[in-house]
């Protein structure tokens, strides 16, 4: 049996979205081929326009698609909008437009959420351990129980707080010395002071405050979009992301996957908790002493 699969970056999961984006509508393929053509970092609208055959209101929605999809940079300088030209995306683009142009290919793309196994004739293999996962929430741990008497809060504190804050508040709470911040960490806050289901646990978390104005993507978290997975390189029993803004579903879907991941390799079970700016928001107004006070 061989099984191919790099858990070493995500590299492979944002190359195969950006194939499938660009796959999606010829306007999204011109468009990205026109802002990766030559060596200008940033083009205005016009220009793009100028390199797409039938250019249209869709070519205005494709670059906004790849912009929200984080596949390409945009800046405005007055009233004109630019779109340019992301490293890893300039790194790779041959491999995406092969992938594109290759609907088999695409589809046998090796990435972590596919896992390829051959089998020889007449062998079969049996895998003992089974992934225990269970996705749960703010209001399910027993350390934030006063989140639960709080239903809505006003959005405005939290938005204005910054990492530090945030790293700051959780630590109060749970009685965990802050640690000092670096870029290579695998985690912001480590501790086994954490207590869910009648029981103290293990937790990694990872927090991301108002640096990060829009709504949280994997491409967002770490110099090369890898800190979800720096995250699960930690041993714990719960792995969270917090954030004062809206969390993306694939944020969520990659955390599953290497909580199964980790469940497998370790034979135990994995829990995972995403806390969006609405349930921050909620969590702040429940301890503003530990969140809003130095």
């Amino acid at each position: 049996m061989t099984i191919v699969s790099n858990p070493s970056a995500d590299a492979h999961e944002k190359i195969e979205r950006a194939a499938h984006v660009l796959k999606a509508s010829k306007q999204n393929f011109e468009v990205f081929t026109a802002i990766y053509r030559n060596s200008s970092r940033f083009k205005f609208i016009e220009q793009i326009r100028g390199s797409v055959s039938k250019p249209n209101k869709n070519t205005y929605k494709a670059a906004k698609r790849l912009y929200s999809e984080d596949i390409v940079e945009r800046k405005i300088e007055g009233r004109v909008v630019f779109y340019g030209k992301k490293d890893f995306y300039a790194t790779h683009r041959d491999k995406i437009l092969r992938l594109v142009k290759n609907p088999a290919r695409l589809k046998a793309y090796p990435t972590k959420r596919k896992i390829q196994v051959t089998i020889t004739p007449k062998t079969s293999y049996s895998f003992q351990t089974k992934a225990r996962v269970r996705q749960i929430y703010v209001d399910d741990i027993e350390s934030f129980s006063r989140v639960r008497s709080i239903q809505g809060a006003k959005k405005a504190n939290v938005l204005r707080l910054p990492e530090r804050r945030i790293n700051a508040g959780f630590c109060r709470i749970l009685n965990q010395s802050e640690k000092k911040d670096w870029g290579g960490e695998r985690n912001d806050i480590y501790t086994n002071k954490i207590r869910f289901n009648g029981s103290r646990k293990s937790a990694a978390f990872a927090l991301k405050g108002k640096a990060i104005k829009t709504e949280l993507m994997p491409g967002k978290m770490g110099k090369n979009g890898d800190q979800i997975q720096r995250l699960f390189d930690a041993t714990a029993d719960i792995y969270v992301v917090a954030h004062n803004r809206g969390i993306n579903e694939r944020v969520v879907d990659l955390m599953q996957v290497h909580a199964i991941g980790k469940s497998i390799s370790h034979n135990k079970r994995i829990y995972f908790c995403v806390i969006d700016g609405d349930d921050l928001g909620r969590l702040v107004a429940a301890y503003p002493e530990y969140f809003l006070t130095n």
